[in-house]
C-alpha cells in the first residue's frame, strides 16, 4: 500500500514537472500581453485625441478594446497553461446569456449609447433639452449620458431615452436667433419705436448680419400696448450675452428717444359719503 502511495506521489510531481514550463510561460504570456494592452490603451488614447472623434466617444473605443483584450489575454493564458478553455467559454456564454435576459432594459440603453455615439446628434459640450430636462452634455457613456445645468447640477438621463424621445440640441449649428417681444404704449410713433431697437442692434457688434439683417415688425395689440418682435442673429456661443445686452440696451434707447413702456395702471375713484344724509 506504502508503495502504491509512493507511486502516486512520484507520477503526481512528474506530472506538476511536466506541467511547470507551461504555467511559467502563461505567467510570462499574461505579463507580457498586460504591458502590451496598457501600452497599445496609451497609444489609442493619444492617437484618438488628436481626431475630430467626440471625446465620449473616444473613451468608447478604448474601454471596448481594454475589455476584449481582457477576455482574450485570459483564455491564450489559460489555453498556455494546460487549462481546457471550451468549458470557460462555454460558460461565459450562458453567463452572458443570462445577464442579457436580467439586464434587458441596460442592454436597451447600450444600444441607445452606441447609436448616439454613432449617429451623433449632440456631442460632449453641446446644450440639449430633453422633455422637462436641459443642460450641457458632460458626459455620453456607454449606458447614461450626464448633463449638467446652468445651476451646475447633475442629471443622468438613460441613453435609450435619449436615443427614443425628442431631443432639442441648441448648440449644433454656429448660429442662433434672439427673439425678444417688447411693447410700446399706443400713443408712440411705431416707425420711431423700430428705428430704436435697431439703434439698440447696431450698439451690440455680437449683433450679426447673417444669416438675416436685424428685423423688427409689429407682432400683435395688446390692451394697453401694441407689440414689437424683434429677431436678431449671433454666433451660438454669445446667445444669452446678447440677449441680456439686448434687453437692457432697448429700454435705453427707448428712453432716450421719447418711447413709453407701458405698465398697467390702476384708477382709484374715492367717494366722500355725505354723514349727514
Amino acid at each position: 500500500m506504502a508503495d502504491i502511495i509512493k507511486f502516486l506521489r512520484l507520477k503526481e510531481i512528474a506530472q506538476y514537472i511536466k506541467t511547470a514550463p507551461d504555467i511559467v510561460l502563461a505567467l510570462i504570456l499574461f505579463v507580457v500581453c498586460i504591458l502590451a494592452l496598457f501600452v497599445f490603451s496609451k497609444i489609442l488614447k493619444k492617437t484618438l485625441s488628436k481626431t475630430k472623434l467626440d471625446i465620449s466617444m473616444q473613451k468608447f473605443f478604448v474601454k471596448t478594446i481594454n475589455i476584449i483584450g481582457a477576455i482574450v489575454i485570459l483564455i491564450c493564458v489559460l489555453s498556455t497553461a494546460g487549462v481546457s478553455t471550451t468549458g470557460l467559454i462555454a460558460g461565459f456564454s450562458a453567463a452572458g446569456a443570462a445577464v442579457a435576459l436580467a439586464l434587458k432594459d441596460s442592454l436597451g440603453n447600450i444600444a441607445g449609447g452606441i447609436l448616439l455615439l454613432v449617429t451623433h446628434p449632440f456631442v460632449t459640450g453641446d446644450y440639449i433639452e430633453i422633455g422637462s430636462y436641459s443642460g450641457t452634455v458632460k458626459e455620453i457613456d456607454i449606458i447614461q449620458t450626464t448633463l449638467i445645468t446652468t445651476d451646475n447640477k447633475n442629471i443622468i438621463i438613460p441613453n435609450g431615452l435619449l436615443s427614443s424621445d425628442e431631443v432639442v440640441n441648441y448648440t449644433k449649428e454656429p448660429h442662433r436667433r434672439v427673439d425678444i417681444t417688447v411693447s410700446i404704449s399706443y400713443d408712440n410713433d411705431v416707425e420711431l419705436a423700430k428705428k430704436s431697437v435697431l439703434k439698440a442692434a447696431a450698439s451690440d457688434k455680437r449683433v450679426l448680419d447673417t444669416p438675416a439683417e436685424p428685423f423688427v415688425r409689429v407682432t400683435g395689440y395688446s390692451d394697453s400696448s401694441v407689440d414689437l418682435i424683434v429677431k436678431l442673429w449671433c454666433k451660438t456661443e454669445d446667445y444669452w450675452d446678447v440677449y441680456y445686452n439686448m434687453i437692457e440696451k432697448i429700454r435705453e434707447c427707448f428712453k432716450e428717444d421719447g418711447i413709453e413702456i407701458p405698465y398697467q395702471r390702476l384708477d382709484v375713484n374715492v367717494v366722500k359719503s355725505d354723514d349727514n344724509k
